[in-house]
């Protein structure tokens, strides 16, 4: 029961300094107007959300079905977000 309190706990650190990282970014796109930024900004926020969301779904559902898909889900974000973040380094 401890390990499963400190798992989620820790998503949710992640998660929320994840979005720190976001509102940095944003504020540093609105003094330069870089579009990169914006793309780069967006792949931040998948790649985070990735990170999270199967532990976020453990969390809530437990172990069942959807869980294991949840894994997928959660690649899938981050290896969308790894793309937008180097399609706006590359621009």
């Amino acid at each position: 029961m401890a390990f499963e309190i400190l798992h989620g706990s820790l998503a949710v650190i992640t998660l929320l300094m994840g979005a720190i990282l976001n509102v940095l970014v944003y504020v540093s796109y609105t003094r330069v107007k870089d579009k990169t930024l914006l793309l780069f900004n967006l792949g931040l926020f998948l790649l985070v959300i990735g990170i999270v969301f199967s532990d976020m779904v453990v969390m809530v559902e437990g172990t069942g079905t959807f869980s294991y898909y949840s894994i997928v889900i959660a690649r899938l974000f981050q290896i969308a977000g790894i793309g937008c973040m180097i399609s706006g380094v590359i621009r």
